[in-house]
């Protein structure tokens, strides 16, 4: 009776310990070789920590990018609300625990190596991801600027150019 008892407290405790759980800190990683550790609460913005990879100073602060098929990490002023696409690269990955949780799941969706949300279609925020992936931060260098004029061009249904990162 007592090893039974023993073993339902067990069983008890690690189901209140498992309940309790706060989201664990996941490693993120985007085109421009940058990693950011992240705490994703279930109700609130993830909080991010960059770990490695080029800095923004006049952006040190990030915000995820949804609401189309690709996830982005966007680079903002404190305080301030993101600018556009743009500012943001695509997260790379190679497992769904790589990827910051969506519409209140575990785990994010990867999918052909970047983390998607496949209930979205694809539209010109991911062009702009894309077209500007690889290119390094921001988007004022001439090459960008090609680059982010070809992204808006990309029609409907939206189809990334064939120079662009594909998703």
């Amino acid at each position: 009776m007592l090893s039974r008892l023993t073993g339902l407290s067990t069983v008890a405790l690690l189901l209140l310990t498992l309940g309790c759980q706060k989201s664990a800190p996941r490693l993120l990683k985007d085109t421009e070789g940058r990693t950011f550790e992240a705490t994703c609460p279930a109700n609130g913005a993830c909080k991010f920590d960059q770990k490695s990879g080029p800095q923004r100073v006049e952006k040190p602060a990030q915000a995820l990018l949804t609401g189309s098929r690709l996830v982005g990490i966007c680079d903002l002023k404190d305080g301030e609300p993101l600018q556009g696409p743009f500012d943001c690269r695509p997260l790379n990955c190679q497992s769904d625990a790589e990827c910051p949780p969506l519409h209140g799941m575990k785990d994010g969706q990867c999918l052909h190596g970047r983390c998607s949300d496949p209930a979205e279609a694809v539209s010109v925020q991911d062009s702009v991801m894309l077209c500007l992936a690889g290119t390094g931060l921001g988007h004022d260098t001439p090459a960008q600027i090609e680059r982010y004029a070809l992204a808006l061009n990309c029609g409907t249904p939206c189809k990334i150019p064939a120079p662009c990162q594909q998703p």
